[in-house]
């Protein structure tokens, strides 16, 4: 019976001692692994699509170690479009996670091009695209000199096929009447003598003095239209969100307003767009317009963009500048 106690005693204590190696074995063996997220879009200019993946790498050892470098390629329908190396040198805590993303652009005119090439009918709207490769640590401070780990990656995605453009056109101004506008001056303010000759000024075209509206309240308004076209063939939506019209230090004159839809889902549309201004607040600014000299402001456009058949965000910001020349404007009298 002694015996019996004693074997179990011992065998009790080989089996600890075999758990506890194998917990540590386990703890030695963890490696460190890889997560990426999908491939989405970070934003879009008038050139082409810039594209961002987020990828963590997690640290199971007690020190830290690096990531040598990220390398892949551009994968379409496979054949390499690019190559991308990219943080090379960045530090992974111990016992921690580091998080980086990687951005790479794609111009749209190498999508139209890749999308007439395309030999099926869907990727003439989104073209498929692969992002494969693979990290490389250095885990020399953890494991020993020359120790290295490769983790692999794939990631699909579509690239709509859009080429947005973006102008404007017809800038004018329609006055009123001689005794429609002769009213309105004297309604703002100014006395009927000076009214008649301004009036009569205006619509003869002669150049006014920057202080002819000073202290006088009168509403005119400046139009122009706002051309949108998508040369790609995927569904898209273009929406205004907030415009302005600037001048040369980037101060706001007035604020743009679409007359009627301020979205446009067609291949190609025009907006009409209205700047209302007011002599008391922009007095100057319609004396250049008026005389057709001086400084010329700027459109500016904060628009959004959606494409209904991806999973991509809707309303992708995009961005418009344009300046308009007075001289360009047309004073319809």
């Amino acid at each position: 019976m002694k015996k019996s106690v004693f074997f179990c005693g011992v065998l009790a204590a080989i089996l600890s001692v075999i758990t506890f190696s194998c917990e540590s074995l386990s703890g030695i063996l963890a490696t460190p692994s890889l997560s990426m997220k999908g491939v989405g879009i970070k934003s879009l200019d008038l050139e082409g699509i810039t594209f961002n993946v987020d990828y963590s790498i997690t640290n199971p050892y007690p020190v830290a170690f690096t990531i040598d470098k990220l390398e892949g390629n551009l994968l379409q329908e496979s054949e390499t479009y690019a190559k991308i190396v990219t943080d090379k040198g960045i530090s992974v805590a111990a016992m921690g996670s580091k998080t980086n993303s990687v951005n790479f652009k794609i111009p749209y005119d190498k999508i139209i091009s890749m999308a007439k090439g395309a030999s099926s009918s869907s990727s003439k709207k989104a073209l498929p695209f692969t992002f494969d490769g693979n990290v490389s640590l250095n885990l020399s401070e953890a494991l020993g000199a020359g120790q290295n780990l490769t983790l692999p990656f794939s990631k699909s995605f579509e690239v709509p096929v859009i080429k947005p453009s973006l102008s404007v056109s017809n800038p004018k101004i329609q006055l009123p009447t001689l005794g429609d506008l002769k009213s309105s001056l004297v309604n703002g303010g100014m006395n009927p003598v000076k009214a008649a000759t301004v009036a009569a000024s205006i619509l003869a075209g002669r150049n006014l003095s920057s202080d002819t509206f000073d202290g006088v309240d009168l509403n005119l308004d400046l139009n122009f239209d706002l051309n949108v076209a998508n040369a790609g063939s995927a569904a898209w939506n273009f929406l205004i969100n907030s415009c302005s019209l600037q001048d040369t230090a980037g101060k706001t004159l007035a604020n743009v307003s679409p007359v009627g839809g301020n979205s446009i889902s067609a291949s190609s549309g025009k907006i009409p767009m209205k700047v209302s201004l007011n002599t008391l607040k922009s007095g100057n600014f319609i004396v250049q317009l008026l005389n057709k000299k001086g400084s010329n402001p700027t459109f500016v456009l904060d628009s959004g963009l959606s494409f209904p058949e991806t999973s991509y965000a809707p309303n992708l910001p995009l961005k418009y500048k344009k300046e308009i020349s007075l001289s360009s404007v047309n004073i319809t009298r």
